[in-house]
């Protein structure tokens, strides 16, 4: 009898304190602390977390810190070091069931022979790129999750920015007056095709962005003034950032929302060594409905992207990144075999396509060349696939007509080398070139008195090289 109560004492011990960690749970900001410029960690640099606790935490020789124990909430950390602007991030959301990463870039302090006091508050607007002075702004990953609206797309969150408007249900933007084909996307610092399923021919956008947001880090938006490396383009710039992987512990997280079903992996290869992997798959979810037979709106959808972001550091030879994204999306509805059903509806005996597949995957290498210079280089491979059928049944058990068939193929490679040298904290120096090597495959086919007829039919392939030399001060 003792030990049976002993027993369900334990037990009951046990349990309190299981309901009592569940009631406050806790987690781990960690993160890196780099000198904007050159991304050099900063060895030091001191983290306040500024709340009740007032708990600090000092980067290592890698710029890494590490709080622990952290109650599940929103928080802000202050980071200072010696020479460097202080940065404060606030509203930090820490997640029971996810560690919370941040990368701090930090600005030289310039220093005055006379005494300066100036007040102001931080700037969230400030870009990531120090080149890209004016109608520029940075844009979190915070952000694509909690504008009203915005289903974690930036495209929709860049709407309310000022000069830029929205093309309708396909997110392609209007800014400044300029056409939505002007829009240029980059990833991790080269151009990438349009990264939006449904996308058609002549746009930037589409009815729902591949990039997910479980990869975005903070990025740039631009929408004039572009700095000199940012070649052709017309409108506007979005330059998108990754995220890295967990290097010190695998997580994954599962999500289910009107968008689809999103599962993500990160982690590391092998503990100690910095590396690191980040993978995100995401399956439609009108997709899922018609799976078990729910048709909703006229044309069958389905979609499903892949994106990752895989980090390998090493010690003597520099950083190596491999990152990439595809998309496959269609609609297609097939026409009524039944003919007593044309006579109620002259729409059944027609059918259509939209079909927009494409891809895109890239390696950089880092490398510094000397404590205030980093080479760059980064060689991608990139392809879209867009096409749009129209076709109709003119008897029974006939043979398809088809009204218009267009096929638009193109594929780039693209070469990229960027180096940056900082003389002092007054001078940087930014010289690079990039180098496209594109083909493209265009026909478009329409009927004219039920005969398919070239409107457009060109193959070939052509090169464009862009060069660029920038200094700020």
């Amino acid at each position: 009898m003792h030990r049976q109560f002993l027993l369900v004492s334990f037990m009951l011990v046990v349990f309190l304190n299981l309901l009592n960690a569940q009631q406050n749970p806790v987690q781990t900001i960690k993160g890196t602390v780099v000198e904007r410029s050159l991304s050099k960690p900063l060895v030091g640099a001191t983290i306040e977390l500024l709340n009740a606790s007032k708990t600090t935490s000092i980067t290592d020789a890698k710029g890494y810190f590490k709080i622990e124990g952290i109650p599940v909430g929103r928080h802000s950390l202050r980071i200072s070091y010696v020479g460097f602007k202080t940065v404060t991030l606030n509203n930090l959301l820490v997640e029971s069931g996810k560690e919370l990463d941040v990368t701090v870039e930090m600005d030289e302090e310039v220093q005055t022979t006379q005494e300066v006091i100036v007040q102001s508050k931080p700037n969230k607007a400030k870009p990531l790129n120090q080149f890209s002075l004016v109608s520029s702004r940075m844009f979190s990953v915070e952000e694509t999750r909690r504008f009203a609206a915005s289903i974690n797309d930036p495209s929709r969150i860049a709407t309310g920015f000022a000069g830029v408007v929205g093309n309708g249900n396909t997110n392609a933007l209007i800014i400044r007056g300029n056409a939505p084909n002007g829009l240029l996307w980059r990833m991790e610092g080269v151009d990438i095709p349009n990264p939006n399923h449904f996308a058609s021919v002549g746009t930037s956008g589409g009815g729902v962005s591949i990039l997910s947001a479980q990869l975005l880090a903070n990025s740039d938006f631009m929408t004039g003034a572009f700095a000199a490396e940012y070649g052709n383009v017309l409108s506007g710039v979005f330059d998108i950032k990754l995220r890295k992987g967990n290097a010190n512990k695998r997580e994954h997280t599962f999500s289910a929302s009107v968008i689809g079903i999103d599962f993500a992996t990160e982690g590391y290869f092998k503990k100690g060594s910095g590396a690191s992997y980040l993978i995100n798959y995401r399956y439609g979810f009108l997709s899922l409905i018609q799976k078990i037979g729910i048709n909703i709106g006229e044309a069958p959808t389905t979609f499903q992207d892949l994106s990752f972001n895989i980090n390998l550091p090493t010690k003597h030879i520099g950083n190596f990144t491999l990152f990439g994204f595809g998309g496959l999306s269609q609609q297609k509805t097939v026409p009524e075999t039944d003919s007593t059903l044309w006579t109620n509806s002259t729409s059944a005996r027609s059918g259509r396509l939209d079909l927009s597949n494409t891809g895109a995957v890239g390696l950089t290498h880092s490398i510094f060349l000397s404590p205030k210079t980093i080479l760059k280089t980064i060689v991608s491979v990139n392809a879209s696939n867009i096409k749009a059928e129209n076709y109709r049944l003119d008897k029974f058990n006939g043979p398809l007509i088809y009204t218009r068939i267009n096929q638009f193929q193109e594929n780039s490679t693209v070469v990229s080398m960027v180096a940056t040298h900082k003389f002092n904290k007054y001078l940087l120096l930014k010289l690079g070139m990039y180098k496209s090597f594109k083909g493209f495959d265009l026909q478009q086919r329409e009927a004219v008195n039920n005969i398919l007829s070239n409107k457009v039919k060109s193959t070939g392939n052509t090169k464009l090289n862009n060069y660029f030399l920038q200094f700020l001060s």
